[in-house]
């Protein structure tokens, strides 16, 4: 009888939850196409750093993980910067250090993108902890925005899934090998992302 009561509790309490969710998106139908107006970069951008927000400057910045981010991770500016930024992919863990860096020279190629732009940032164009932040942010923001306006949806009391989308992350959903476009992580070795194999922005 017990785990009868148990189990009506639980579904009644999904229920009232599911209850909740459709009243906030009838309430506010339009939450997520503003917030990713208001939030969101777009293509084409330009960036303090000179390189026009797009999926083509992948494969440079993840050059420049390979080439920088073993000097870069001694430098406080650069540490700081991404221990600041949660990874979006796995948003339990700091851009700095993802949940896929279980051993030397492994990472995912959205959080290989976001080290190797940090990286540049501070070791050639000497930018402030402050600067890399805000231009890692901005780029995190450009490639994975179903995140960033998930995440602002829970921060205004929204429930995201109400609008089809989730703060739960694209590690812990079995993404990885999705390409970044479609909130996947890109790939763990070869970047799989079809906009820049076909040749488009």
């Amino acid at each position: 009888m017990k785990h009868i009561l148990v189990i009506v509790a639980v579904v009644s309490l999904a229920a009232l939850v599911g209850l909740a969710g459709w009243l906030e998106a009838a309430a506010q139908p339009n939450a997520a196409d503003e917030i990713r107006a208001a939030l969101i970069p777009t293509a084409g951008t330009e960036t303090q750093y000179g390189t026009a927000l797009s999926l083509q400057s992948l494969p440079q910045f993840i050059g420049w993980w390979t080439t920088l981010v073993p000097a870069a991770r001694s430098d406080a500016r650069y540490a700081d910067a991404l221990n600041a930024l949660v990874a979006p992919c796995c948003d339990d863990n700091p851009a700095f250090h993802c949940c896929c860096e279980t051993q030397p020279g492994q990472a995912c190629n959205l959080i290989r993108g976001a080290q190797g732009l940090g990286a540049h940032l501070v070791l050639d164009l000497d930018y402030s902890t402050d600067q890399v932040k805000g231009s890692v942010l901005q780029w995190l923001e450009f490639a994975r925005p179903d995140y960033y306006v998930a995440a602002e949806l829970a921060a205004r009391g929204l429930l995201p899934a109400t609008y089809g989308l989730t703060t739960q992350g694209s590690c812990y959903r079995g993404l990885c090998g999705n390409p970044i476009s479609l909130g996947g992580c890109g790939g763990m070795n070869e970047l799989i992302e079809p906009a820049i194999a076909g040749g488009s922005a």
